[in-house]
């Protein structure tokens, strides 16, 4: 259990390395091609493998985001298209499940999480649509196929998941 203890630990020091150009991403836009509705009594909708997917539906081993606005509504939300600004990304690593409604960290028969997400988010800003948040995108590293990998998405992987609905175009960065 130790060692796991150990491995969780470095991986939280190590996912909060910043990405090339985090203290200013001066220029890096969002653009989203098509309106995005966000259910009813929810902020968040998620899309992976391209598709929007159900809360309870999306397969954690594979890479996800997940689109937030500031409030949930007891009506259905749409986001229209347009080109946000990236105000801010940043990295992190958590041991609980970054998808859905605050779980309890689920451990192995030996002690270990089995839960792992290496999470980018990505702050984002419309002056037409305020009540946009952000998006994170995160796939869980613990899960069997990735255990090796141990690392954040790439920027490919991102449009993989978020596919025809929406493109991140990195600027240029500030040092």
């Amino acid at each position: 259990m130790r060692v796991w203890m150990c491995v969780v630990l470095l991986a939280l020091v190590g996912g909060c390395a910043a990405l090339p150009g985090d203290d200013g991403v001066a220029g890096w836009t969002a653009q989203l091609y098509r309106p995005l509705v966000i259910p009813p009594d929810a902020a968040t909708v998620r899309l992976q493998y391209g598709e929007v997917v159900p809360a309870n539906s999306v397969q954690e081993y594979a890479p996800f985001c997940i689109v937030e606005l500031d409030t949930v509504r007891p009506h259905a939300q749409t986001l229209r298209p347009g080109r946000f600004e990236v105000l801010r990304v940043t990295r992190s690593v958590n041991p609980v499940a970054a998808a859905g409604a605050a779980q309890a960290v689920a451990l192995s028969f030996d002690g270990s999480p089995t839960f792992l997400y290496y999470v980018t988010e990505f702050r984002l800003r419309d002056p037409e649509q305020p009540e946009l948040r952000g998006m994170r995108c995160a796939w869980n590293q613990l899960a069997p196929a990735n255990r090796s990998l141990m690392r954040h998405l790439t920027l490919d992987e991102i449009h993989g998941a978020l596919g025809h609905w929406m493109r991140l175009a990195p600027g240029r960065a500030v040092p």
